[in-house]
């Protein structure tokens, strides 16, 4: 295979590999009492949580709240050549989805999540592709097609006593109906850009560790006090993620969490084979952002992540190149109380859709 096609096809895999009245009487109703006309001097709610100097930050979630969220995923992948001129190429993930409370059973949480509305784009190499499933094309891209059949439906998991995943109920079949338009020569490449993109079984830890997953253990928390959370990722490509999480500030409503870390070549598995020979092997990187935390509910305000990861590719014959490869992921959720939808065969049977507007939220 051509040198240069050989690029392409890494630059291309990389990026696809990338992701809540009172009444009373009448005023002419006529009285047999008096009534004292003293100003009354309004009284202000008490804050919900009147301590601003400790907290204890968790998911604090009923069965039946569900909460819209919104995920945006940014990528930049730089790529040395031989030449000397380095290639880019960028995506970039929206993603706009609902949570609903399933159950919570001993410290357990089952949650139920659901696609409304996927825009993408990416840039390439040479091809430019844009999808918005709200005005999707007549033709499909391949790359988007699993995009296209995700919305409307999602799958279920729970969390265990640490807000980690401990359990995906439904997502083999939820993956085989985004993949029923999609080849079968070409699926296994395919199955790895939807892991990556949405948080597949391994890889939805992402929603959950750059929002509900960063919370601290079940303790009483101070300003400045910190705790670390170990996170390994086999797919797309292996690596180990150290992040220290900070409480840097409490308001009576929200807690602010810094978020720094390190990332370096899993200890089980320090390459990846990419197809055609090509060797990927993460050499190390970095982590840093913020998220902001209601303390009510324990879910994410918002929530930024910047992570850049350096990486090693090899190709056949011996040729090396670096990468570096910087990804933004942006969580917002936006909390309501009102009956979710409900979902028959992982689908839903009612055409709702939930979309943020700034900081408010329309459902139509």
């Amino acid at each position: 295979m051509n040198r240069y096609l050989q690029i392409c096809c890494v630059l291309s895999l990389l990026m696809s590999l990338s992701f809540l009245l009172g009444c009373g009487k009448s005023a002419d109703e006529p009285t047999d009492w008096v009534v004292d006309e003293q100003p009354v001097t309004p009284v202000e709610p008490e804050p919900i949580f009147a301590d601003v100097s400790e907290a204890t930050l968790s998911l604090k979630l009923q069965p039946g709240d569900h909460f819209p969220l919104r995920k945006v995923v940014e990528q930049e992948l730089v790529q040395s050549s031989p030449s000397g001129q380095p290639t880019v190429a960028r995506s970039r993930l929206e993603l706009m989805f609902a949570i609903s409370v399933l159950a919570v059973e001993e410290g357990r949480t089952k949650l139920r999540l659901r696609y409304d509305r996927v825009n993408y784009q990416h840039n390439v190499a040479d091809e430019h592709v844009e999808y918005d499933s709200e005005r999707p094309p007549f033709s499909l891209p391949m790359a988007v097609r699993p995009y296209h059949d995700m919305v409307g439906d999602g799958f279920a998991f729970w969390l265990g006593t640490n807000n980690q995943i401990v359990e995906v109920d439904g997502f083999a079949e939820f993956i085989e109906r985004c993949l029923a338009n999609v080849n079968p020569e070409q699926r296994p490449q395919v199955i790895l850009g939807i892991e990556a993109g949405t948080d597949g079984e391994s890889g939805i830890a992402n929603i959950v560790d750059n929002s509900i997953g960063l919370l601290p253990p079940m303790k009483k928390q101070t300003q400045g006090d910190s705790w670390e959370r170990m996170q390994p990722v086999q797919r797309p490509v292996p690596m180990m993620i150290n992040n220290t999480f900070t409480l840097k500030e409490l308001t009576q409503d929200y807690a602010v969490i810094d978020i720094r870390g390190a990332i370096t070549p899993s200890t089980s598995m320090s390459a990846v084979e990419a197809g055609n020979g090509v060797r990927i092997t993460v050499t190390g990187g970095e982590t840093g952002g913020s998220s902001v935390i209601f303390r009510e509910t324990g879910l994410p305000k918002e929530s930024t992540v910047v992570r850049k990861i350096d990486m090693n590719v090899m190709l056949t014959g011996g040729i090396q190149f670096q990468q570096t490869k910087k990804v933004t992921t942006t969580i917002e959720a936006f909390p309501v109380s009102s009956n979710p939808p409900t979902i028959i065969g992982g689908r839903t049977n009612q055409n709702t859709r939930i979309q943020p507007v700034g900081h408010e939220v329309l459902v139509r």
